[in-house]
């Protein structure tokens, strides 16, 4: 099947003529058939970002569908503890400043959403062959300016936010800086890791998600507590 998508792909056609060892004409593969192939496979790569299996339907009863999912559910609860465990290292600056409680979940938020969105692109041109390890430089490169950029907009953003409703300006600053910080991991770990994942012939969309989470969880974090224990003193 694969084959079929990337021949078409390569060599747009309403059809293609299957030949076999003697180059005799065996058959027809028209292209109403790849479209089903490749509706398949986006249905597919979705169940994947979503950590749910393939095999899965909407009719399915609920033990059913605990047995597809409790697995990656399971993982996703070991990450979401390192995650707990990094904040709780600083717990005496939270207690310290409470209003760091409260815009923690946005430098994990969006730290996840702009992976999200590297490992869709990623995921799409690995799919279709256009990047792999070898060749990821450029595109790590303009990821990451990407991150970087988008991390200054929404920083200036959300800092203007808590000047004005809190009127705190370290807060403020330290939500900033953190929030670039974190959009350049996120742009980092979601162009590598699928990468890597798919050199080590592991499906990118269903295993590079937990350890980009993770990553952009923990980081961020850190970079966001470890700032605010650094310049709130």
């Amino acid at each position: 099947h694969e084959q079929v998508i990337d021949k078409f792909h390569a060599h747009p056609h309403a059809k293609v003529a299957v030949l076999n060892d003697n180059d005799d004409v065996v058959g027809i593969i028209y292209s109403d058939d790849v479209l089903q192939l490749v509706e398949n496979q986006s249905g597919a790569s979705l169940y994947d970002f979503a950590g749910v299996s393939d095999e899965e339907s909407v009719t399915d009863s609920a033990e059913k569908k605990v047995k597809y999912r409790y697995q990656w559910l399971i993982i996703n609860l070991a990450t979401a503890f390192l995650a707990s465990f990094v904040v709780s290292q600083f717990e005496g600056t939270i207690s310290k400043y409470v209003l760091l409680a409260v815009y923690m979940p946005i430098v994990a938020g969006m730290g996840g959403n702009a992976a999200t969105q590297t490992l869709a692109v990623l995921v799409r041109g690995i799919a279709l062959k256009q990047i792999d390890l070898k060749t990821a430089w450029r595109t790590l490169k303009n990821e990451v300016g990407a991150g970087l950029i988008n991390g200054f907009i929404n920083g200036l953003l959300v800092s203007v936010i808590v000047i004005v409703k809190d009127h705190d300006i370290k807060i403020a600053l330290i939500l900033a800086v953190a929030m670039v910080a974190n959009l350049v991991v996120a742009a980092t770990f979601g162009t590598l890791v699928p990468l890597v994942m798919s050199k080590l012939k592991k499906d990118p969309a269903s295993s590079a998600t937990i350890f980009i989470t993770t990553a952009t969880d923990v980081l961020g974090f850190l970079v966001f507590l470890g700032l605010a224990t650094a310049i709130l003193k």
